[in-house]
Parts: structure tokens; C-alpha cells; sequence
């Protein structure tokens, strides 16, 4: 299937799946093939459908929703589910981190990073400062490629390889896109796309 767009919470969650298709499926998605909502509710706004949704089923184009668990999976993907039966437009939902557990697209990213030794040490400090509000898992990604990549994260000219939407999800010394926890993320888009 090629007539579909996927709406995401954020640049991050694109440009991580673009990586992802890319190097999975062997298959590149345009810009075009997204639409950002800037939040999970942001499918919603005002209690009205996003208007981009609704031209999209209009245009006959299959609705994808990828989103974050957070806090309770269940519960979130009943709300998605409802609402969407309520605007009567079908759609595939996926929740990261893997659509089964809570978390978010950073709970993901912690457990496809390549460099465990680093990862596991950014745990232990969380570990370490338990009675403190704990560190947001984006700062923990981008602690994690700001070791990686020092002393220079802009090698790839202007851009700051720490930063979500110029990441290298397809570098090998980072991210590990084989690993067994994508299965359901690939298993999920492999017929949609």
C-alpha cells in the first residue's frame, strides 16, 4: 500500500520511522507520507477531528496513528479508539514503545541502543538520584548521543546529531533497528506498507 499517511506526535517519531522503513523494509517515505499532530491528543484539537484526518479519509488514503502508550496503554488506546469510531474513520493504531507495554518512543530508543555500556550508565545514575523527579527520557537520549558523538555533534555539518529531527537512527555504532524489540513496529507496518 503506498496511499496511506501516518500521523505522529512529534519530528522525532518521523524522522525515527522514516530511519526505520528505511532500513527494514527498504523502503524510503517521503515527508509527504507524515503529518505531525505536536501532541497525542493533537488528532483532536478543540474536541474536532484535525482537518488533515479528515481530508485524508475523504482522499480515500488509509489512516495510520502512531502514538505514545505513557502512562497506561490501555486506557489510551481505548480513548484513540473511541474517538475514532466516533468520527466513523478507520484507522491502524500503534503505541510506542512497542504497543503493549507504557512508555513513550524514548522508552523505545533506550532499549535499541547499541551502546549498552553507555545507556545502562545514564539508568544507574537515574538509579542513584531516585528521590529527585527523575530525568526526562529525552534528556537520557540526548545525554546518550552527546557521549557518543563528542567532542563534535555537529560532524554532520550545521546539524546537531543530538536533535531528534537529525538523529541517524540507521547508524550502527547508535541504534540497533534489528533488534527483537521492534518486532511488533515492523510486524505492524509490514502490510501497510
Amino acid at each position: 500500500m503506498s496511499n496511506f499517511t501516518i500521523f505522529t506526535e512529534s519530528k522525532a517519531d518521523v524522522k525515527f520511522l522514516k530511519d526505520f522503513a528505511a532500513e527494514v523494509f527498504n523502503k524510503p517515505l517521503a515527508d509527504s507520507n507524515f503529518d505531525t499532530l505536536l501532541s497525542w491528543s493533537g488528532y483532536k484539537a478543540g474536541g474536532i477531528l484535525k482537518t488533515e484526518i479528515q481530508q485524508n479519509f475523504d482522499e480515500g488514503k488509509e489512516t495510520i496513528i502512531i502514538l505514545d502508550a505513557d502512562n497506561d496503554i490501555e486506557a489510551r488506546r481505548k480513548e484513540v479508539m473511541n474517538d475514532f469510531n466516533a468520527y466513523s474513520i478507520p484507522i491502524h493504531l500503534f503505541l510506542f514503545p512497542n504497543n503493549a507495554s507504557t512508555g513513550n518512543i524514548e522508552s523505545l530508543l533506550e532499549k535499541i541502543a547499541s551502546n549498552r555500556k553507555v545507556m545502562d550508565c545514564f539508568l544507574e545514575y537515574e538509579k542513584c538520584v531516585s528521590e529527585h523527579p527523575k530525568p526526562l527520557h529525552d534528556s537520557r537520549i540526548y545525554s546518550y548521543l552527546d557521549m557518543l558523538l563528542y567532542p563534535d555533534p555537529k560532524s554532520g555539518g550545521n546539524k546537531d546529531l543530538r536533535k531528534e529531527e537529525f538523529r541517524d537512527y540507521r547508524n550502527k555504532d547508535h541504534w540497533d533497528l534489528t533488534q527483537e524489540y521492534l518486532l511488533p513496529l515492523q510486524e505492524f507496518l509490514l502490510p501497510l506498507l
